[in-house]
């Protein structure tokens, strides 16, 4: 990766190619999202709180993959979803610095980049295009929300409303697979809680995490598909 802050007058001719964007999410496993995306993605993915490795906070995150760098909604050319995290949709452009200081990054190293990409960052008439403008849209959702999930994720915790869920699977060919360090909303310790919150809104989200857990038999599915795939194409003779 080689963040740079973006100018116009350095990267005015980029151009970007929004599928070889999509695939750099096939390494991506656990996508981090803000709390208004939260209802919208968990119709999707099974949605957790993870904890960040360097400030030990916790984050809402959409679980597309089974194993570290393994996105198994990834078929080789595109992504197979209906929605998508804005982690995702805004690639290869980042917010960098909070606040008044935050800016516009994009990250040169990035196979999106592409002098014969469709998507122009600025048109021939030297005004920002449709596309940059929607990227700068997610951007804004993204930086916007920051604060309100953090206060999201401090409600969660502060009705012990989650609990760590250990996901230890094994599949068709016999291999397994455990995956740790996620925190899932707990069913029942919701249902205790629901009247002591008072933020609906809030509660809403919650919910919508807690029948998201059902999409990790989902993720299964997918890996159970991908391994006989993958099993088929080097079995002598086929």
């Amino acid at each position: 990766m080689n963040l740079v802050q973006l100018t116009r007058s350095d990267h005015a001719g980029l151009r970007i190619d929004p599928a070889k964007a999509a695939a750099s999410a096939a390494a991506i496993h656990l996508v981090p999202l803000v709390a208004d995306e939260i209802r919208k993605v968990a119709g999707q993915f099974p949605v957790f709180l993870a904890k960040d490795a360097e400030t030990g906070q916790f984050y809402p995150a959409a679980l597309m993959g089974l194993e570290p760098q393994e996105n198994l909604f990834w078929n080789g050319t595109a992504l197979e979803a209906d929605v998508l995290p804005l982690n995702l949709l805004r690639l290869p452009f980042f917010i960098g610095g909070e606040g008044e200081e935050a800016v516009i990054c994009v990250d040169m190293a990035s196979p999106a980049i592409d002098p014969a990409g469709p998507c122009p960052i600025v048109t021939e008439d030297g005004g920002e295009s449709d596309y940059f403008r929607a990227v700068q849209a997610m951007l804004g959702r993204l930086a916007q929300g920051r604060d309100a999930t953090r206060r999201f994720v401090d409600l969660a915790l502060e009705h012990q409303v989650v609990r760590e869920m250990k996901l230890d699977l094994a599949f068709h060919d016999g291999s397994t697979s455990l995956l740790t360090g996620l925190y899932g909303v707990d069913e029942v310790a919701l249902g205790r809680a629901r009247s002591a919150i008072a933020d609906f809104a809030g509660l809403m989200i919650l919910a919508a995490m807690c029948l998201s857990l059902d999409h990790v038999a989902g993720l299964v599915r997918r890996k159970n598909a991908r391994l006989a795939a993958q099993a088929a194409w080097f079995t002598p003779g086929a």
